[in-house]
């Protein structure tokens, strides 16, 4: 590992980060189920787990700055196909953990970054759902908050911020004894 913010990408990085994304969604298709139950939050909070687990391992192979952005990429690609609010909300949420990274931690150096990127890639992504919908999909909003779900959308919301800090610290605990294996090589 070397001391550069920015190192180069190998076909092998970007293979393992674009398999790592398609397992993450895999199994996140349980939120299928819950795409039609309109209260803000939920579809983060069955999420959370996985999309904090699968970056952690990611990122604790690949420390590379653009990790994050590259496995947002590869899961808004498939998100554009189901709400383009999760393919927006997703690209913007890997950009701006990025530049967190890079100012805060200068990259994937320390487990500490990973656990910021792979918890925080979930829960980030609320605000600009919210914006989204407010901005262009007024019934969605209101569909959203209306009705005394106000209440239950903080609960997901808080719920899916405690699930994505497990998922992102067991992701972690997963690759490090992958890695003492030899399962998982840097």
């Amino acid at each position: 590992m070397s001391d550069k913010i920015f190192e180069k990408f190998t076909v092998k990085d970007i293979i393992f980060l674009a398999i790592i994304s398609a397992v993450a969604l895999c199994t996140a298709a349980v939120m299928a189920i819950v795409s039609h139950i309109y209260i803000f939050g939920l579809a983060q909070l069955v999420t959370a787990f996985q999309f904090s687990l699968f970056p952690a391992i990611a990122l604790m192979k690949v420390r590379k700055t653009g990790s994050i952005l590259f496995f947002s990429l590869f899961t808004g690609l498939f998100e554009l196909f189901m709400a383009p609010v999760m393919f927006v909300s997703s690209l913007l949420t890997g950009l701006i953990l990025e530049i967190l990274i890079i100012l805060i931690f200068r990259g994937y150096k320390s487990n500490k970054a990973v656990f910021f990127a792979s918890w925080l890639l979930i829960p980030m992504t609320l605000p600009f759902n919210a914006l989204y919908y407010r901005l262009f999909s007024k019934e969605m909003f209101d569909l959203f908050f209306g009705q005394g779900f106000q209440i239950l959308a903080l609960v997901f919301v808080l719920a899916s911020i405690l699930v994505a800090a497990l998922g992102s610290f067991l992701g972690i605990k997963i690759s490090k004894e992958l890695t003492k294996a030899g399962v998982l090589k840097q």
